[in-house]
Order: structure tokens, then sequence, then C-alpha cells
């Protein structure tokens, strides 16, 4: 199986939903506790989309020094691209090319 369709394969698998406006609404409403966010407010790097993803590849998006938020029986990822499927990101394809 070639890199592209490994890929594919694991945001058909393992990406779940766009929630950009669910994990808004959590940090606004204090449901999402302010130390999940520590390690992301020193980075200049914007997240414009937040996605409800797999433990797995929460665990390997971390592995990449990705922005994940483990809350409320949740993993959500902070999605730094945006207009291009999500099986062509850098970071996706990093992981499997593993």
């Amino acid at each position: 199986m070639d890199k592209h369709s490994r890929a594919k394969r694991i945001v058909d698998s393992h990406v779940f939903c766009e929630q950009h406006e669910v994990v808004e609404e959590l940090i606004r409403a204090g449901r999402i506790d302010e130390t999940y966010l520590y390690p992301f407010l020193d980075t200049d790097d914007e997240v414009f989309e937040w996605w409800l993803v797999s433990s797995y590849l929460a665990r390997k998006l971390r592995e990449q020094d990705e922005i994940v938020i483990e809350a409320l029986g949740c993993h959500w990822w902070g999605r730094r691209s945006s207009g291009q499927a999500i099986c062509l990101d850098d970071v996706i394809r990093k992981i499997a090319a593993v």
C-alpha cells in the first residue's frame, strides 16, 4: 500500500468529524480545563479547525507535536491548515509513512 493510500485509510478510520464550533464553545464555557490549553498558548500557529479523532490518532499526532486536547472523554486535534483533504496534510503523511 502506498503512502497516499495509507494516509487516506488513517483519515477514514481515525478522523471522525469536524467540531470547531463545539470545541470553541467548550473553551468559552470553561468546560475544557485551562491546563489543556497551556501548551498551545505560546504557539504562533493558529488552529483553523478542530477535529474529533481516535485515541490512536491523538497519540500519533502528539508524537508529531500537534495540538491535541483530551477532555470530556474525547480527543480533538487542532488542525493548523484548511482547504485541502486531511489525507494531504504533512502530519498525516508523516504518520502514514511510519
